[in-house]
């Protein structure tokens, strides 16, 4: 038996999130897998200085981990998620995909194929941070995110581009 996406949601947990609540928190362990059917999470680290930093946004249909590190190590999340719309998710635990990976061989190329995408996103960003100009990363994220301006606080966006808010004001006036 093939392993079916539509299947796989169906088995799913519901759970829903209140604006601004969080998913998880920096020193929790990670044990679920999400898909966000309805609003938007962003997941982001507080640096040294006390500053949030957006570190990715995931939108209807995106397959993430609350944490990688912690859900694969079993160590204390550095990561912070939360909820930035009332948001209703499916969830699956730890347990739920140790034994979806040991009975299903076609599960095990479903979450690598996810796996793959999420690393090839974070290095697709990471580049870019280094590669491009402030005004460069704005028209990059425009082009598969112009919907998100209208949907969640600029100020995360901007963290997100790693700019001040007012650089991205400036630039979006530019534009």
């Amino acid at each position: 038996m093939s392993f079916k996406v539509d299947e796989f949601l169906k088995s799913g947990c519901s759970i829903s999130y209140k604006r601004n609540e969080h998913l998880i928190e920096h020193g929790d362990i990670s044990r679920r897998v999400y898909v966000v059917l309805e609003g938007i999470v962003r997941h982001y680290v507080v640096d040294y200085l006390g500053n949030e930093k957006t570190i990715r946004i995931s939108q209807e249909n995106d397959f993430f981990y609350s944490s990688n590190v912690s859900y694969w190590s079993g160590t204390p999340s550095y990561i912070n998620s939360q909820a930035l719309l009332n948001s209703r998710l499916l969830y699956w635990t730890k347990d739920d995909l140790d034994y979806l990976s040991s009975t299903d061989p076609e599960f095990v190329l479903f979450e690598k194929e996810k796996l793959k995408d999420f690393i090839i996103e974070k290095h697709k960003k990471e580049i870019s941070r280094i590669t491009k100009n402030a005004k460069d990363r704005l028209i990059e994220f425009n082009e598969e995110n112009i919907n998100l301006f209208n949907r969640i606080p600029h100020h995360i966006i901007a963290s997100y581009l790693d700019m001040t808010p007012e650089t991205l004001s400036r630039l979006r006036a530019q534009l």
